[in-house]
């Protein structure tokens, strides 16, 4: 069941528009720090709304008066984010198989070092799911990177101002706000969009999507369950078919030894091998009631119609069909029947 909802919700994912599937909680209230070429801003964003505070030099003692000003603040979010100028933000998008979002963190920790030319100690970083293809199977990934080495130095004045900044918040495109946490370890989630809400309109109809949908999904899903185990049993299937086709071969070589019409199965066998020359031997022996018929190769097929006939146990000898040449010349293929005359050999 948790397979089939991981799955279900997958596919419900992909039918939805691409703004239904962000993250519709708001810009988060924060105090930002504006960092600028020279200069650093302050502002306190509420509600969607940003409000410029104080403005002060980029370098400590400006940091120092900007964190006084933030003191004198009344009501202060919680939290102290970064905002750098734009080139000091790289972003790497990238393409995996849709299965790699399971683990899809720690695969990009990795993909750091081998597609970027940072290692994973030098960066900040964070990342964020741009779209995912449910036709093609993929999943298109925006990968964000903040060197650490002009960003530490800012982060240590502002904190020894007083400061105390949590992440790096960015404009991550389609994704919206973005923010790449600066604890230095790789981050937990996501990054997660930041719009406005998503009107209540546009979320009542992709739940009515979803309601339509569920069947026909619940349908497919069913239908590949059954494939995938049809597939699964095809080989049991072809392996049971085997053994009882050489059961059944078994089965009939034991009743033809069982059978006792007019002398044993094996006494007759013996008979008619005592009865051929040592040069000739059967690749055919049918037994139907007491008829037997024998058919194989020998240098002379002529004389063992003779040889049967002077036998006890056997009587009537015929030809059934001509004696013909084998291939490689040197023996004659011969088909005859014989009558049985007693019980069994002796």
């Amino acid at each position: 069941m948790r397979v089939f909802l991981s799955w279900w919700f997958g596919q419900l994912a992909g039918l939805l528009p691409d703004f239904v599937t962000r993250d519709s909680a708001g810009l988060t209230d924060a105090a930002i720090l504006d960092i600028g070429n020279d200069t650093a801003t302050l502002l306190i964003r509420a509600k969607g709304t940003s409000t410029s505070i104080a403005q002060a030099s980029a370098d400590e003692a400006g940091l120092g008066e900007l964190s006084a000003a933030l003191r004198e603040e009344k009501s202060v979010p919680p939290s102290l984010l970064l905002r750098l100028p734009p080139e000091w933000v790289l972003k790497k998008s990238m393409s995996f198989p849709a299965a790699a979002r399971r683990d899809l963190k720690n695969l990009l920790g990795f993909e750091i070092d081998r597609e970027t030319p940072f290692a994973r100690e030098e960066i900040y970083w964070n990342y964020g799911v741009r779209r995912q293809d449910m036709a093609r199977g993929r999943l298109e990934v925006d990968l964000f990177l903040v060197p650490r080495r002009p960003v530490d130095p800012l982060i240590e004045a502002a904190r020894r101002a007083g400061l105390d900044p949590k992440g790096v918040e960015i404009d991550s495109g389609p994704l919206g706000i973005s923010v790449v946490p600066i604890s230095g370890e790789a981050p937990n989630n996501p990054v997660r969009s930041e719009r406005p809400l998503v009107p209540r309109a546009a979320m009542a109809g992709a739940f009515a999507l979803v309601l339509i949908a569920t069947p026909f999904v619940y349908q497919e899903w069913a239908i590949a369950s059954a494939d995938a185990t049809i597939a699964s049993l095809e080989d049991r299937a072809n392996e049971a078919a085997h053994l009882r086709q050489s059961a059944d071969q078994l089965a009939q070589t034991g009743d033809f030894f069982k059978r006792n019409n007019r002398g044993s199965g094996l006494a007759t066998l013996a008979a008619v091998t005592r009865a051929l020359p040592d040069d000739s031997y059967l690749t055919a022996f049918t037994l139907r009631g007491t008829r037997l018929t024998l058919s194989g190769l020998s240098p002379s097929a002529a004389q063992l119609v003779g040889l049967f006939a002077h036998s006890p146990v056997f009587r009537e000898p015929s030809f059934d069909s001509p004696v013909v040449g084998s291939e490689n010349g040197d023996l004659e293929r011969f088909t005859i029947s014989v009558s049985l005359a007693q019980a069994g050999a002796p």
